[in-house]
């Protein structure tokens, strides 16, 4: 396993696979339109890209992909993107991630591995569903698009609300299972229809995997508040 993976995979983290449903191993017939097709459909949604281009490294070029690692403050970030059109993603948790970080330090209540902000999980789903609709659009898609989602470590972990304007959890809700994988097939006219829709239909089976029976139109408010 590459060391930042096994390093991301060390605390909790997020793995996405985005894809067309029919494989084709030259979908992109020039491996010098990768990066390009990256650079027109990420999105920025809370001030940092997803996914995070790092604009002062080239990515480096294999026979039919590129990737490109990051490792910055509390941000851990590994891509892969291959000719086939298919895109990989491994990132950290930036909460577990703050004995790391000047810019959003561990204070003494701190520890890794204990918690999943609503807002943060609610967010990195829309990042993802969102750029997903933007790269069907591209030469790297297709009619039915594949995505694949997994939380990990989670076991342990407690939901709180990571923003100041709302109230604080009254209950503690705690997840037991290690991972959760998150699998969908849509045509691409849905996907590109309601990305949105569909990533509060995901975070909220996610929630219920911590014993907390959220509604999509009570996590609305969370989304609204990311750019569009």
């Amino acid at each position: 396993m590459n060391n930042l993976l096994q390093k991301i995979h060390t605390r909790g983290y997020w793995q996405v696979i985005i894809r067309p449903a029919r494989f084709a191993e030259k979908r992109i017939e020039d491996i010098a339109a990768l990066y390009p097709i990256l650079q027109k459909t990420y999105v920025s949604l809370r001030g940092w890209d997803y996914p995070h281009l790092d604009i002062h490294a080239n990515p480096r070029i294999d026979i039919d992909w590129i990737e490109q690692q990051f490792e910055w403050e509390h941000y851990l970030s590994l891509w892969r993107f291959c000719q086939s059109g298919q895109f990989f993603h491994s990132f950290g948790m930036p909460i577990d991630w703050r004995d790391k970080s000047h810019f959003w330090p561990a204070d003494e209540n701190w520890k890794s591995g204990v918690l999943l902000g609503v807002g943060d999980t609610v967010a990195t789903f829309t990042e993802i569903l969102e750029f997903a609709a933007r790269l069907s659009l591209s030469q790297a898609g297709d009619d039915q698009m594949h995505i694949d989602i997994t939380g990990g470590n989670l076991a342990g972990r407690s939901l709180f609300v990571d923003s100041p304007r709302r109230w604080p959890m009254h209950e503690m809700y705690r997840a037991s299972i290690e991972k959760y994988p998150c699998t969908i097939d849509l045509l691409r006219s849905d996907l590109v229809a309601r990305p949105r829709e569909i990533a509060l239909e995901l975070a909220t089976e996610l929630f219920k995997r911590f014993s907390w029976s959220s509604t999509a139109e009570t996590l609305r408010s969370w989304q609204d508040e990311l750019k569009r």
